[in-house]
């Protein structure tokens, strides 16, 4: 006899998110399908893989996040974004060791100019490299910062990886710095940057509310990701990187008392932002016209994020629709395609 599916209700993240959600940028449809067909000549990823990829709508994601990039700088950070899509599907199916080599391979080739490496995705990278060096937008500071996140991106997805084989769960307080490291939202905040065309200084980066508001942003994406993608990844077998999973088996819950708790954490982040906002302190004309756009980019990113986790069918399939009205998900079965 069959047991009843699982039902849960996923928070009205939505509702909760207090700025205006971005409008796909302009350059979508065009960059979209270079950088798509930028992928595939690389033969990375076999037919399933690519498929699975594609289904995931990097593009969408960057059009989202991105509303305001010029052409060519969307252009770039579309490969990027799809840059790490390949690597997240690449390392989905490996052994830490495995993990670590590749990981690390994308790591070299962006940091080091002398690093070489004849796989697929060296080539790729490198590729990816040559072009955004050549880029004006490409400023001293944004670099370094992006380096430094693809730093802690790689070394956090392999330790993924690690965690995955042992089928180990961490606790809490030593998850939340895994998570927001092998997101990649770091990563992308650094597009922020290269996309507005501005290089802050190190001052207001180590500056303490500065340091709240861009974690809080990380977090919101984090935590809003990991609720919404749940059901796809527990049917994959790949529980032990979320939160649900995180705070069901610390506090000894159920999916939907996790779901509410994530909710709960959501607008206590959004709440912390809005008075860190007002915090700030000022750096000067020029230094704060930057800044405010900086922070736009941060809630952007937030907003366009959950945009696309509804307008994509990475989480929800063709029920996207139907769930963004709902808010109820049924689990499905283990090894769902």
């Amino acid at each position: 006899m069959s047991s009843e599916p699982i039902q849960y209700t996923i928070p009205d993240l939505l509702s909760l998110f207090p700025f205006v959600f971005p409008k796909a940028n302009a350059h979508f449809k065009e960059c979209t399908a270079e950088s798509k067909a930028w992928v595939r000549s690389f033969n990375i990823l076999d037919e399933k893989r690519t498929a699975i990829s594609e289904k995931a709508q990097a593009g969408l994601l960057c059009a989202l996040t991105y509303s305001y990039a010029a052409h060519e700088e969307f252009r770039m950070t579309c490969d990027f974004l799809n840059l790490l899509f390949v690597l997240d599907h690449l390392s989905d199916d490996m052994n830490g060791r495995d993990a670590h080599s590749a990981c690390d391979v994308l790591y070299q080739v962006l940091a080091d100019p002398d690093f070489t490496h004849d796989s697929a995705l060296a080539k790729m990278t490198l590729d990816f490299r040559q072009n955004l060096l050549r880029h004006s937008s490409a400023k001293p500071q944004f670099y370094k910062r992006f380096v430094s996140s693809i730093k802690g991106y790689t070394q956090a997805v392999a330790q993924e990886a690690e965690l995955r084989e042992a089928e180990e769960v961490q606790d809490l307080i030593n998850f939340i710095p895994l998570r927001r490291e092998n997101s990649g939202v770091r990563c992308c905040f650094a597009f922020i940057e290269f996309n507005f065309g501005i290089d802050l200084p190190d001052v207001v980066f180590d500056n303490p509310v500065f340091q709240s508001l861009y974690f809080g942003a990380v977090d919101m994406v984090c935590w809003s990701n990991d609720v919404l993608s749940y059901n796809v990844e527990q049917a994959m077998g790949h529980t032990s990187n979320n939160l649900v999973t995180v705070l069901m088996q610390e506090r000894g819950v159920g999916i939907q008392e996790a779901a509410d708790c994530i909710g709960v954490v959501f607008n206590q982040l959004i709440v912390r932002f809005l008075q860190d906002k007002s915090r700030l302190p000022s750096w000067g004309a020029d230094i704060d016209r930057e800044v405010e756009l900086y922070l736009r980019g941060l809630t952007d990113w937030v907003g366009g994020s959950l945009v696309w986790s509804f307008q994509s069918c990475r989480y929800f399939g063709t029920a996207n629709t139907i769930t963004l009205l709902s808010r109820l998900v049924t689990l499905s079965p283990k090894d769902t395609e």
